[in-house]
């Protein structure tokens, strides 16, 4: 996530929307399906060791995919950048409805 420009402390926001960890078992076919050819894909792009993870996660997100909340296939890169604005633009609303409740109590 830092790897696309992204702070820890929006990172840390983002992945605190998702709530606990709950490991379950994959179901479906399509899920399978999904993980399999992701991994077909990163066998094919030549990386060195130390660098692999970035550019093996640079290039699965911008594979298009379906994702859950999108319509079709999209690029994942594209869709965790508008997850991402509208968080900000979610906090920056909760904010300044905050400053306004201090204005009106003061």
């Amino acid at each position: 996530m830092e790897s696309e420009g992204y702070g820890r402390e929006e990172n840390h926001a983002y992945l605190e929307q998702a709530g606990g960890i709950r490991v379950t078992k994959t179901h479906g076919r399509r899920s399978v399906t999904g993980l399999n050819q992701m991994d077909n894909c990163l066998w094919k792009i030549p990386a060195l060791v130390k660098k692999g993870q970035l550019v093996h996660c640079y290039e699965v997100n911008r594979e298009r995919c379906r994702m859950a909340g999108y319509e079709g296939y999209q690029y994942p890169v594209r869709c965790f950048k508008a997850d991402m604005e509208r968080m900000v633009a979610g906090r920056q609303d909760e904010l300044a409805s905050f400053h306004d409740t201090i204005l009106q109590q003061s």
